[in-house]
This record gives C-alpha cells, structure tokens and sequence, in this order.
C-alpha cells in the first residue's frame, strides 16, 4: 500500500457522521394510550368551561334575583296598583332616570325649563349625565350646583316644556300619607306608600315608611295633595338583635327650597 492509500484510511477512520446517525428510530405509541390522553385532555377543557359556566350563571342569577325577589315582586304588584290613579299617573311624567358612568338613579322636574332635584352621590363623579323622562325624551344634563353635606343637586336640560313637580314649604307631620317614586332595582317608575315616621328638622332628615331601595335615591316624597316634601338619599339598616323595620330617609323640603333659592338667584 502506497503512502497516499494509507492516509484515506486515516482520514476515513475519523470522518464526521452524518446528521442521519444522530436519529433514532421512533417507537410507535400505543392507541389507547393515545386515546387516554385525549380523553383526559377533552375532560380538563370540558372542566374548566363548566366552571367557568357556572361562574357566569350565578352572576346572573344574582342580577335576576335583586330584580326578582319576593320584595320586588310585591312592589312591582303594589307599584301597578297604585299607577291606576290619575293622580299618580301625572306625577310620574315628572320623575326622570339619571344615568352616568354606568350608574343609575332618580331625579325629578320642578320647573318647565328642566331644573332637575336628585342626590348629590347620585351625580358625584359620574361624568357625562343622561336625563330620560318617561315619554323617551333624552337629554344631557349639566350640573349646577351640588352640596356635599345636604346629599343634594341640581342638574338642568335644555328644554322649555316639560312636566314637573310643585314644591311644598313644609316637610309634613308624623303619620301624614306619602308617596315615592323611583327607580329602584333596575326597574323603573315604581310607585311605593306609606307615612311619615319621624320628622327631625334639626338633623336634616325625614323618616318614611315607604320602602327604599338602591336606585331609589333622588326619589320624590310626594304628600296627598301632590307636592313634593323631601328628597330620598338613604334608608336605615336595623341591628339584627332589634326588631324594627328599615325605614327611607328624605331631606326635608326646607332645606332643598333653601338651596334652590340659592342656585336661583345665583
């Protein structure tokens, strides 16, 4: 062998393998194996999805039930019943859904001009405000004033004839018949009654029976004769050890007729 064959055998001995010698062959997974794996693959994802399913329905069935409990049943039938008066009818023309940054109140006309009565947490920070009146009449409401303290505002639309609500001067006496009417509950143009409770000027509030419930704040206590005597922002929540019933709480009209002179001659 001549010296050149010699040194291709050298080479060849240290010659570099090919990418093909790094493969190994592939096992051949068994089938119920594999279907295992999708069978348990198919339950982890059909897991989640009903939790997350059943996440999304109590939800709603929170929703549904506020709306629909047995409270709200019962004033939605007493609300209907009393929307049979003539009275009660025109007072309603008046009362308006405040809406805001996804929040929802009451408020109410006094004034053929659109000056609206409602609470000051009900337009607090809620930017861009829409007044809907009953007949599906729309407006953007502007705020005029607003006072922290009294929980009151007054917001007003661009318009010259709409329906509205007289103001009395005076807030009532203990057992007087009252009327309210709000939106509570998502619902809309509920009528509720009862009576004056308690009436503590000094302290700026109005105790009614009538039931309160969220959305209800900006809500006009109306006496028999159709005149406004407070302003509803609150209700009480009674101790569970004392056995009394949760009452409304109103400003007493003195002090809203107080303000409005103020914004009037402003």
């Amino acid at each position: 062998m001549s010296d050149r064959d010699q040194e291709n055998v050298e080479e060849n001995k240290f010659e570099e393998p090919s990418p093909e010698d790094f493969l190994f062959e592939e096992e051949e997974e068994d089938p119920e194996v594999i279907e295992k794996q999708k069978k348990r693959k198919a339950f982890v994802i059909k897991t989640i999805a009903i939790g997350i399913s059943f996440f999304l329905v109590i939800n709603v069935l929170g929703v549904w039930l506020n709306m629909f409990n047995l409270d709200a049943l019962q004033f939605l039938r007493s609300s209907n019943e009393l929307s049979q008066q003539e009275d009660i009818q025109r007072y309603k023309e008046a009362v308006v859904t405040i809406q805001g940054n996804q929040s929802r109140g009451t408020g109410f006309s006094v004034s053929p001009d659109g000056m609206i009565i409602t609470n000051h947490h009900v337009i607090d920070g809620k930017g861009q405000l829409v007044v809907s009146f009953p007949n599906g009449d729309l407006y953007e409401g502007t705020i005029i004033d607003s006072n922290e303290e009294l929980d009151l505002a007054f917001v007003k639309v661009s318009t010259s004839d709409v329906p509205y609500l007289t103001l009395d001067d005076k807030s009532g006496s203990i057992g007087d018949n009252i009327y309210v009417i709000g939106n509570p509950l998502m619902h809309s143009q509920i009528v509720t009654d009862g009576q004056i409770v308690e009436n503590e000027e000094r302290l700026h509030v109005l105790k009614i029976s009538a039931p309160i419930y969220s959305g209800n704040s900006g809500s006009p206590v109306i006496n028999e004769n159709g005149k406004v005597i407070g302003v509803v922002y609150a209700r009480t929540i009674p101790r569970l050890m004392d056995d009394e019933d949760s009452v409304g709480l109103a400003i007493p009209i003195q002090y809203v007729n107080e303000e409005l002179e103020k914004v009037i001659t402003q």
